[in-house]
């Protein structure tokens, strides 16, 4: 079976196998131990969504690169420690980045009001069970048998296991705002995929780290980071495209400027509410408001 995959895709995965064996290289347990407190960055609420995001992905890249490239001969009962504790950064990563999607895929979308195309995909991905296309998980076959053939620290033996794959590229692929919600929603399935493969710290055993679990498990971590880049990247581009639309760009700053100021008028309508719950009753727009409230306030 041929597998069709964008180039640029493929390059990401390169990269991400470059940086892989230069970390692994490089791995003591002294670097291993410097975990970094992410907290500030998840709590931060005075930036703009996408430019929280943005940061949110480099942190996940980064952590990911450095927490699972490691040298097995140097690796010990401390390090396995320090790997359950990244475990758990990364998971607070990826859930405050699924947070984030959720209100760009919907009250975001809802607010710039483009096109009919964007709701359309935005319901189909609120009615989505975390399902990826046949196609995708070629990809995402294709693109960890190239991680455990490429990287140091992955079991060059299990390659047997993996079936050859011919590769179609393709080197462009239009992407413009009428897409928005689809590559939101692609992005929103790759991090719940990612969050499946990462155990809480308290579930993780010593069975990870151990061959061949350990390089079927790292490969689809990477490949799936490197899939989650890839919409990443398309994502910038349409956000570039609206920030030229003269239409989107005002609405886009209205939403930037006001956000503070809906949440803490949100805040006041539930105060009130409460403040008479003995006749208190709910109506679709205090619902909307309500629902607009809780995507957005955690952001």
């Amino acid at each position: 079976m041929r597998v069709v995959i964008n180039q640029k895709h493929l390059g990401l995965n390169r990269m991400l196998v470059r940086e892989a064996n230069r970390s692994a290289k490089n791995f003591n347990n002294k670097s291993y131990s410097r975990i970094e407190n992410i907290e500030a960055i998840l709590l931060k609420r005075d930036i703009p969504v996408q430019a929280k995001k943005n940061i949110l992905i480099k942190k996940l890249h980064g952590f990911v690169i450095s927490t699972f490239s490691i040298d097995k001969g140097k690796f010990n009962k401390k390090s396995f420690a320090l790997l359950r504790k990244r475990l758990h950064q990364i998971r607070k990563i990826i859930n405050k980045l699924r947070s984030i999607n959720y209100y760009l895929e919907t009250s975001f979308l809802e607010d710039l009001k483009l096109t009919k195309a964007n709701a359309q995909d935005k319901l189909r991905s609120r009615s989505r069970h975390s399902t990826l296309a046949m196609d995708e998980l070629e990809v995402l076959e294709y693109t960890s048998y190239k991680m455990i053939e490429e990287a140091v620290m992955l079991d060059k033996r299990v390659l047997k296991g993996y079936k050859h794959r011919e590769i179609k590229l393709i080197r462009k692929e239009k992407v413009g705002i009428i897409h928005l919600g689809n590559v939101l929603g692609k992005e929103s399935e790759l991090l719940e995929h990612l969050e499946a493969k990462l155990p809480p710290p308290k579930s993780a055993t010593k069975d990870l780290i151990n061959n061949p679990l350990f390089t079927h498990w790292v490969a689809r971590i990477f490949a799936l980071l490197a899939y989650l880049e890839f919409f990443y990247g398309k994502e910038q581009i349409i956000f570039k495209q609206l920030k030229k639309d003269k239409y989107a760009r005002s609405r886009i700053n209205k939403k930037i400027i006001h956000i503070a100021r809906e949440n803490s008028e949100l805040i006041r309508i539930m105060e009130e509410k409460i403040a008479s719950i003995g006749n208190l009753r709910v109506d679709d727009g205090l619902k909307q408001k309500l629902h607009r409230f809780t995507t957005a306030i955690n952001l």
